[in-house]
């Protein structure tokens, strides 16, 4: 599809400035306010734009970041692409914030209607032609076949059900066997169609995955655009991580082998080849690595067989013709597309046996076994330093005049506080940045209890101690609680050893669907919900439903994670970095800070955050990281919890 050139549709800048937007947007809405710190920051954001410079702003909870970075774009007269990291976000700009700024621009006569968009990675959409071939090959399940026939978009988030895995992989929308123009179904394609919609689009909403994917395909998906909003931001190196990672399991072997049999008739032989080196590799994997997952520092000569036979049979793929093929409805473009597609396959596959057999010092290489020996067991291969693949592939994109960065969770301590960041993600030079602490009276409406005395959290006492202390609390606050833990194993152990002794309701992440439980949550008096990760963001729950969070200690990461552990090691080689300083602290500080920020959500919230970590006192860094989260009271008395919840 060729992109209609940014001039034909750009808009011509607003009349309107920024202030009447905002006053605008306080007419038609009773209930909002408009802050302070909000209009200070659409300025900045304003300015960062017409200069064409790049942004990094800290919005605190409840300054609106989302409106003041959306109103001076929109006003801008150029192509915005907005990302986020979440679901949840990108449904609230979706589904609250840029409808409120269309309707409040429709006075507007120097602008014709604000078009806006939502545009997902292609797997999330059905392709037609796709699902039209598998029917023909086996049964679907009625359900996913009706949905499929009735839907509008083809996206999967419109299911309140999972498709099999296996189903969906064969009838998802693909890049790599699409025939484009010349497909019987382009007309009506969902993938085709989400595409258009973003070619008309002034603000489009994408996540950071398809945001990364566009930049490393040189804007081969997304429609050229001039400002970048990246909401979110400090999951930018995280998301980038994993994008420009490479894996190969033994599922997927078994995979490419029924795929390249069925779809292209390859020869058994080389296939069967194939299957019975990946077989010899991952049964020696599986033997020689000791744990879950276990970093490989050595070449694995292992490897070299099944190096072998996949050249092989990449080489016969690579030189089908099909001339053999009766030419009716396409079928031999259809099976060309086919072979494209699983040589693509084996050369992301040769790419991360490559790095298994000659180690990188650009690479972390690691063995991912699960359910022991007849699991799955995957090797996989992730870059040791995603800065320069940001910057390379995103900040000097073509076009790409303004990039603004923010998140509530951005600053660490240090004389730069959004240093640790700018270093993740590639950011360099001169930049316009700023923090806007949220208009919360914190003091006033929250207090943070940090206890003294408990064990080391390494330490086998420190759990059932823990446990003791959060039993006490919830007793004083009543329920009402967020109980939040580093890893499930914590959050097990004191699910089972406290809940059955509560007066309260109580669940666990895990119990249920995330959202359900959130339900369950709102909906029930003096619940508490045990939660990890996915409840430490994103998770929204405004008045005394949710009065207390209880955080078990601080989320520095997984020691024997194998590709943190090899950062680790890179900082300690460099003389002029601090592995603990530059990566451990500004990290565990950002998730900790998202952690403390699900307690006030509204000017009328009223609540405390108790962190159970002896470290916080009793270790130098825990005072920087105190004061890197909002301005709460401090106690360290069980007496003054008492107190505050009228115990």
């Amino acid at each position: 599809m060729t992109a209609e050139p940014i001039a034909s549709k750009q808009q011509k800048a607003s009349s309107l400035n920024v202030n009447d937007l905002f006053d605008r947007l306080a007419q038609k809405m009773p209930a909002y306010e408009v802050r302070q710190p909000q209009l200070d920051m659409a300025q900045s954001i304003k300015y960062t734009i017409s200069a064409g410079k790049t942004g990094i702003f800290e919005a605190g909870t409840g300054i609106g970041k989302s409106l003041a970075a959306l109103i001076p774009a929109a006003l801008s007269g150029k192509r915005v692409v907005v990302s986020t990291a979440t679901i949840s976000l990108q449904e609230q700009y979706i589904k609250k914030d840029l409808p409120l700024l269309q309707e409040a621009l429709i006075n507007d006569t120097n602008k014709r209607g604000l078009e806006i968009a939502i545009m997902k990675g292609r797997g999330n959409y059905v392709g037609l032609r796709r699902f039209h071939e598998h029917l023909q090959e086996q049964a679907i399940d009625n359900e996913l076949v009706d949905w499929i026939n009735e839907s509008l978009t083809g996206d999967l988030a419109e299911l309140d059900f999972m498709p099999d895995f296996e189903t969906w992989y064969e009838i998802s929308s693909s890049s790599e066997d699409c025939l484009r123009n010349k497909c019987p179904n382009f007309a009506t394609c969902f993938y085709f169609g989400a595409r258009r919609q973003a070619e008309r689009a002034d603000i489009l909403v994408v996540n950071h995955s398809l945001l990364l994917a566009d930049a490393a395909s040189l804007g081969g998906i997304l429609p050229k655009y001039e400002v970048l909003i990246v909401d979110e931001a400090h999951h930018l190196a995280a998301i980038a991580t994993d994008t420009f990672s490479t894996s190969i399991s033994n599922f997927g072997i078994k995979r490419l082998a029924s795929r390249a049999l069925k779809k292209v008739r390859a020869p058994v032989g080389l296939v069967d080849h194939v299957q019975a080196d990946a077989h010899d590799l991952f049964d020696f994997l599986a033997r020689d690595v000791r744990f879950k997952k276990t970093r490989m520092r050595e070449p694995v000569e292992e490897a070299i067989p099944l190096l072998a036979s996949l050249t092989e049979l990449k080489e016969w793929l690579d030189n089908q013709d099909f001339e053999d093929v009766l030419d009716i409805d396409l079928a031999r473009d259809r099976l060309k597309l086919k072979a494209k597609s699983l040589s693509s396959t084996i050369d992301k596959y040769l790419h991360c046996l490559g790095l298994l057999r000659e180690p990188s010092l650009d690479w972390v290489v690691f063995v991912d076994r699960q359910e022991g020996a007849r699991g799955k067991v995957e090797v996989a291969a992730a870059p040791l330093d995603v800065s320069h693949y940001i910057e390379d592939a995103l900040l000097s994109k073509s076009g790409l005049e303004t990039s603004i960065f923010m998140s509530a969770t951005l600053a660490t301590a240090g004389e730069d506080p959004f240093g640790f960041f700018k270093s993740s993600v590639g950011i360099q030079g001169p930049v316009v940045q700023d923090q806007y602490p949220s208009p919360f009276d914190f003091p006033r409406q929250s207090i943070l209890y940090l206890p003294r005395g408990l064990p080391n959290p390494n330490s086998g006492d420190f759990l059932p101690e823990a446990c003791r202390y959060i039993e006490a609390i919830l007793e004083a606050s009543s329920g009402r609680a967020f109980v939040l833990f580093t890893s499930r194993y914590a959050l097990n152990t004191a699910y089972d050893t406290i809940a059955d002794r509560l007066p309260f309701e109580s669940r666990r992440q895990g119990d249920m669907p995330r959202g359900k439980l959130l339900d369950w949550f709102r909906s029930t008096d003096n619940a508490v919900l045990f939660g990890t990760s996915s409840f430490w963001e994103g998770v929204s729950v405004d008045g005394e439903q949710l009065s207390c969070v209880i955080i078990d200690r601080i989320p520095f990461q997984v020691p024997d994670d194998p590709v943190y552990e090899a950062r680790c090691e890179k900082m300690k080689e460099d003389e002029e970095k601090n592995w603990f300083a530059d990566l451990a602290l500004p990290h565990a500080t950002t998730r900790l800070k998202q952690g403390v920020g699900r307690l006030i959500r509204t000017q009328e919230d009223r609540g405390m955050v108790a962190i159970l970590d002896p470290r916080l006192t009793e270790k130098f860094y825990g005072r920087k990281i105190i004061q890197c989260l909002p301005p709460m009271r401090l106690t360290h008395s069980m007496e003054d919890v008492k107190r505050f919840f009228g115990a």
